[in-house]
């Protein structure tokens, strides 16, 4: 089993508020600027990103700092503020399934790895044993002292595949000592598609999707004090 820094878990307090005003204004949200390595405040998380087109958003660079605009990197910190989170690099591209990051993801040095991987494995049927050997291999390409994995978006056209995978990654972080965010959970409709206005095709979020993962991911990269290990779940008030 893989050693990481453990967690306690997480209190969202407000975040859904935050998370229905950015669902209610897609047009509203403009990406902040997002370069590789930019000072972040003191004490600040870095982290590395293992990831497809979701983390991507159609750059085919993502490792020399370029990322598209409805990519969840530019959300992490908050907008006007001190920056938290610091992103140090990693490696992502549309298409890519688990296998694919873990052969391409080179070494770096960070607070914490982030994955979210899987959408393109599920449309392949990739076997979940395969995927969980991909991903530990992940863990094991970085120096970092903490692994947070995070749900992957809706799929509309395979809703209970989707479901049943993030169970499985929920699961496998348990297993491994990673980190489970739920980060996708304010995506997500109780029937488990999209909710209006955040995807503009049933499998990528859009800009107001991409900020609601991003805030997600980047409240959970900055609030976990690292004390004790287990799964984070969807915000509650």
């Amino acid at each position: 089993m893989k050693t990481v820094r453990p967690l306690h878990s997480l209190a969202f307090v407000g975040i859904l508020g935050v998370l229905m005003s950015l669902a209610g204004a897609p047009n509203a949200i403009t990406p902040p600027p997002v370069a590789l390595g930019a000072l972040a405040g003191p004490g600040a998380t870095t982290f590395l990103v293992a990831g497809d087109s979701i983390t991507a958003a159609g750059s085919k660079n993502v490792s020399a700092g370029h990322i598209g605009a409805t990519s969840w990197i530019n959300y992490v910190n908050p907008p006007g503020a001190i920056p938290r989170l610091g992103w140090r690099g990693g490696w992502a591209l549309g298409g890519a399934q688990s296998g694919d990051m873990s052969k391409a993801l080179r070494h770096g040095s960070a607070d914490t790895l982030v994955i979210l991987a899987g959408t393109n494995d599920l449309a392949k049927q990739t076997p979940y044993p395969v995927i969980a050997r991909n991903l530990m291999t992940l863990t094991r390409i970085v120096s970092t002292t903490t692994v947070v994995i995070s749900s992957v978006p809706p799929r509309d056209d395979a809703v209970a595949a989707t479901l049943d995978y993030n169970r499985f990654l929920e699961l496998l972080a348990a297993d491994e000592g990673w980190v489970f965010v739920d980060a996708s959970a304010g995506l997500r409709t109780s029937e488990g598609m999209f909710k209006p206005g955040l995807s503009d095709d049933g499998v990528h979020p859009n800009l107001a999707g991409a900020a609601i993962l991003g805030h997600a991911i980047g409240e959970a990269l900055t609030d976990i004090p690292l004390h004790a290990i287990g799964p984070i779940g969807p915000a509650t008030t």
